[in-house]
């Protein structure tokens, strides 16, 4: 069997070798008897060397995906004084999810001494808003088309000053190097998302292998730290973080 050592997913838990885990796995079950029986035979089952690889991967795959996430913190954090908030002609009172005022980073924004995030309006709204307008009809007073004459230099003064703000922000962006920053924790996410799945497909013939999916299922729940994992989701983050702690227990005690 490879003999290599892989970090630990969860947090907090040493480097182990995966032998010696695989030894502490033995001492708590009652399959060691088996193994060491096939191991004095002579023919020990070796683990998928394919299964090996990707393993060996997560450590990299993961410390990548958290190096991008940093690099998303240090930038909001370095531009946060430099990033403008919405000017008040084209923000209104609750925004949502969809349309509130947002960091550089793209988070929900809430400003000093608001309880809610203001809601900006479109600039593509705004700019339908005027494109669509219709003049007053041929009989209309002359106060509705001092009204609409009113409301029409309004629509404009904002669609100007959202398009400004809109330029505005999307040259810190870029210049932060906040765009290249998001792209590279996209890249870095699905890499590691597409390695764990490489990983749980490949077969496993050892309990080496399932460490291996182990650690697979806890680097990712502990990389893309979920709020509200689906159910199978947290199962399969429950049974790896069960398998790791026996391993640990029972290479404590061997």
């Amino acid at each position: 069997m490879l003999n290599t050592t892989v970090r630990a997913a969860a947090e907090g838990m040493p480097e182990i070798n995966r032998r010696r885990m695989l030894l502490g796995l033995a001492a708590a079950s009652t399959a060691a008897a088996a193994i060491t029986a096939a191991s004095a035979a002579g023919c020990a089952p070796v683990e998928n060397p394919e299964l090996v690889q990707l393993g060996n991967q997560l450590p990299e795959a993961a410390a990548e995906y958290r190096a991008a996430l940093e690099e998303i913190e240090w930038i909001a954090a370095e531009w946060k004084h430099r990033w403008p908030l919405a000017p008040d002609e084209i923000t209104m009172p609750r925004g949502n999810y969809i349309d509130g005022e947002r960091d550089i980073a793209g988070r929900l924004l809430k400003r000093p001494g608001e309880e809610h995030v203001r809601c900006i309006r479109d600039v593509r709204n705004l700019a339908a808003i005027v494109a669509t307008d219709r003049p007053p009809r041929h009989n209309a007073s002359e106060a509705m088309r001092a009204r609409h004459a009113n409301w029409l230099a309004r629509a404009k003064r904002e669609l100007k000053i959202g398009k400004l703000y809109k330029v505005q922000t999307t040259r810190l962006r870029k210049v932060s190097g906040m765009d290249t920053a998001k792209a590279r924790v996209a890249a870095a996410k699905k890499s590691l998302s597409d390695l764990v799945t490489a990983i749980m497909e490949q077969p496993g013939t050892t309990m080496e292998g399932m460490l291996i999916k182990a650690q697979a299922v806890t680097t990712f729940n502990k990389a893309m730290a979920r709020k509200y994992p689906l159910e199978g989701e947290l199962w399969a983050a429950q049974l790896a973080a069960s398998v790791l702690q026996l391993a640990s227990e029972g290479d404590a005690s061997a």
